[in-house]
């Protein structure tokens, strides 16, 4: 069997097909399209100027779209862009996404319980250690960092109840 050919154990390579080449870039325009429609019930009240909080929702998703888009039209008209073939799926790392997954909906549920800061440094966390970031520095000093910069950007800067 060449490692081009259908039914691949793990570590071989599957041919990618144009739908399969498909699949990504749609699931990116659904979420960047959700992402709109979620930001349009942001209340805006009292907001004077053209930057109000539904902005950068809507540029993020916009982004997230036109993105998609391009991977969609690139991938849809070659396919085989990439050498011609994708390593096949394991089920190691589809326990990964699906944790991915489960710890972003956790952290959204928490999010309602206890404060920005505190969830967010727990998901950085979970996020490096499914990842398989190891040590101190990975688990404790990056999350903190970055909870801090975000904290600093959208609480501080941007006024942003948090």
């Amino acid at each position: 069997m060449s490692p081009t050919t259908e039914g691949g154990g793990a570590g071989t390579a599957v041919s990618q097909s144009r739908g399969r080449a498909l699949v990504g870039p749609l699931c990116g325009i659904a979420a960047g399209a959700l992402v709109i429609a979620l930001s349009q019930t942001i209340p805006v009240d009292g907001v004077d100027s053209l930057f109000s909080p539904r902005w950068w929702p809507q540029i993020s998703g916009a982004a997230v779209i036109l993105f998609s888009l391009a991977a969609a039209v690139r991938d849809g008209l070659r396919p085989q862009s990439f050498g011609g073939a994708v390593e096949a799926g394991t089920t190691r790392g589809a326990i990964r996404v699906a944790l991915v997954f489960l710890a972003v909906a956790a952290y959204g549920a928490a999010w309602f319980l206890f404060d920005f800061r505190v969830v967010t440094v727990l998901l950085l966390a979970a996020l490096v250690a499914i990842g398989g970031g190891r040590g101190w520095k990975a688990l404790v000093l990056f999350p903190l960092a970055v909870t801090l910069v975000l904290w600093l950007l959208f609480g501080l800067l941007l006024r942003v109840p948090v």
